[in-house]
């Protein structure tokens, strides 16, 4: 039999505790796969993915299943709450919230492929093992399989780091997003209009004074606007695919590794997009075996 795990903090052992033994039984049957549909499940392995999430590591199967989890989209911060798996529990607070995708964090453990539910048993997300993807993304993705994106990438106070040039114009990086569609602009909000949005819908965005509609794209992994050119990079800056006509004229091959954008030296891959977020002239360096090429884009 398996031991049973049920952590509380010192400083709570109370007599108005919660008692989240109700929980524990309801969510028993949760194991490594967390049934969101009848037809689907979430897990934190990547194994048998019929959509697999790189942002967030969420991985959807496909499972015949009898019970069905379901979220309740409005938990708040300091509220009790744990994360429950098979016969493991771990009871603290709702500590932080999420920001785009990083994971909102309990004040304990989130055990991985656990659900985290409130004092009240109702699920408020999925344990990922340093955090727990809330209830409103997990059903986003595992209903549209993406997120959405508007060609700008901002910071938690709405400034941008980078943005696709040849998505949205008008805009620089250092810029604040005031409002999208009339509200605050807030990472809470950018999330659920814009990464929770639906392919083709337009967003509103107030940039410094300026509104910018703009319609939403499919988000990609690891994108740059070097796309444009038929050039993609992984996370180490090595390029992973480059027209055969650019590998022709500077004898450059796939493998390749930028170093510099417009004769600055580049060593990560957000200082790349950064680099890349203007309308000017941009030529990147690569470097290959010893031989260093500097191609003219734009």
């Amino acid at each position: 039999m398996k031991k049973l795990i049920f952590l509380i903090p010192l400083f709570l052992l109370a007599s108005n505790y919660p008692d989240f033994r109700p929980c524990l039984k309801k969510y028993s049957f949760i194991k490594n796969y967390i049934p969101v549909t009848k037809t689907k499940s979430i897990t934190f392995i990547k194994k048998n993915c019929i959509d697999y999430d790189p942002f967030t590591g969420m991985c959807v199967v496909k499972s015949a299943n009898k019970k069905v989890v379901k979220f309740f989209k409005n938990p708040k911060l300091g509220w009790w709450a744990a994360s429950i798996k098979s016969n493991e529990i771990y009871v603290g607070n709702y500590a932080k919230d999420a920001l785009f995708f990083s994971p909102a964090l309990l004040s304990v453990k989130s055990v991985k492929n656990s659900v985290v539910t409130d004092m009240f048993c109702r699920a408020v997300g999925i344990g990922r093992g340093d955090g727990f993807i809330k209830g409103d993304m997990v059903n986003h993705f595992i209903k549209y399989g993406y997120w959405g994106d508007v060609g700008i990438e901002v910071d938690e106070n709405m400034k941008i780091v980078s943005f696709d040039p040849f998505y949205v114009k008008y805009i620089k990086t250092g810029e604040k997003i005031v409002k999208i569609n009339n509200k605050k602009a807030t990472p809470e909000i950018f999330t659920k209009t814009v990464l929770e949005g639906i392919k083709g819908k337009k967003v509103v965005l107030n940039i410094n004074g300026k509104n910018i509609k703009l319609p939403i794209r499919k988000k990609k992994y690891l994108y740059t606007p070097l796309e444009h050119f038929g050039i993609s990079v992984n996370d180490q800056l090595i390029i992973t695919k480059l027209p055969e006509k650019l590998q022709q004229i500077y004898f450059i091959k796939p493998g390749a590794k930028i170093i510099k954008v417009n004769g600055m030296k580049i060593k990560t891959f957000e200082e790349l997009k950064k680099a890349l977020s203007i309308y000017k002239n941009v030529t990147i360096s690569l470097q290959q075996q010893g031989i260093t090429a500097t191609i003219p884009l734009r």
